[in-house]
């Protein structure tokens, strides 16, 4: 991904601190309220309350070092950050790696760090296919091991420290997911309903829309490493469409977090033994729906 800058270790981000600085009303009395801004250049990064912590990107970079040292084999090998620095990503490299007969996936994690005072500060599980650069993310709604701004440096530590730890057992497990995907017949017929499903059907369609769910029919049969039989083509094409088509960037990258992308919808119905196409459209109800498939 060209937005992600390669790095040997964390000590190779360009760091810099965000304050709070008090608003005040038009007669110069403090609000309450608090701008989030970078100290180096001013800008404006979001805004928050009076009990409002912002964790520093040297106290982030400390807990991720500390944690990934204590559960060993990871490494840390890009990093970005979107509008200014509002949010930070840190890409690392787990030493799993999933082989179902040669298709090879990496075991990866993206580390959040959200300076908006609205947001949380994640780790979220991640895979990659190699033959194609494909990602996938393993998004769970976990309560309890987001990296608290309120809490302890001790405290998040132990937060990050379960998370990674979880993150590999995911990622171990999901072998078995793709194991089942690439063993079960999916014909082009049912990759069409799929996404129609998906993006359903309108009465007055765009031509964007059209080539949308043309393109991602056509990368079933015809993207990296596919063949158009299994439904590991069906989830790859997604994948692939969602990684490599379009314009790409950081903004865009960190949104795909959220769990509503369409290569989670799609392993959400794939990944079930019989193929149900009635997913909740609600935001919230989907990932309720994702968490229990």
């Amino acid at each position: 991904m060209g937005f992600l800058t390669e790095i040997e270790t964390l000590e190779d981000i360009p760091r810099f601190e965000v304050e709070k600085v008090p608003l005040t009303n038009d007669r110069g009395v403090h609000n309450g309220v608090f701008a989030l801004e970078r100290s180096d250049t001013g800008d404006h990064l979001g805004s928050c309350g009076k009990k409002y912590r912002p964790i520093q990107m040297d106290e982030m970079f400390d807990i991720l070092d500390t944690a990934s040292s204590k559960v060993g084999g990871i490494k840390h090998v890009s990093y970005t950050n979107t509008s200014n620095g509002k949010r930070v990503l840190v890409r690392s490299e787990m030493e799993e790696q999933i082989d179902v007969e040669g298709d090879l996936v990496d075991g990866i994690f993206y580390t959040l760090l959200d300076n908006t005072g609205i947001g949380s500060n994640k780790c979220i599980p991640s895979t990659q296919r190699i033959s194609c650069d494909n990602a996938l993310h393993l998004i769970e709604k976990r309560r309890g091991d987001n990296i608290h701004h309120a809490d302890s440096f001790e405290g998040n530590v132990e937060r990050m420290i379960a998370r990674i730890a979880n993150n590999i057992s995911n990622f171990k497990s999901f072998g078995t997911t793709v194991q089942f995907l690439k063993n079960t017949k999916f014909t082009k017929d049912q990759m069409v309903k799929l996404t129609q499903a998906l993006i359903p059907v309108e009465k007055e369609e765009s031509t964007r829309r059209i080539n949308k769910r043309e393109g991602i029919v056509e990368l079933y049969e015809k993207g990296q490493g596919n063949v158009g039989e299994s439904r590991w083509d069906a989830l790859n094409a997604f994948t692939e469409f969602e990684t490599h088509r379009g314009k790409q960037s950081p903004e865009k990258f960190v949104r795909s977090f959220m769990g509503n992308t369409l290569s989670t919808k799609a392993l959400t119905i794939l990944k079930r033994p019989e193929i149900n196409y009635d997913l909740p459209k609600n935001g919230r109800r989907f990932n309720k729906a994702w968490a229990a498939a």
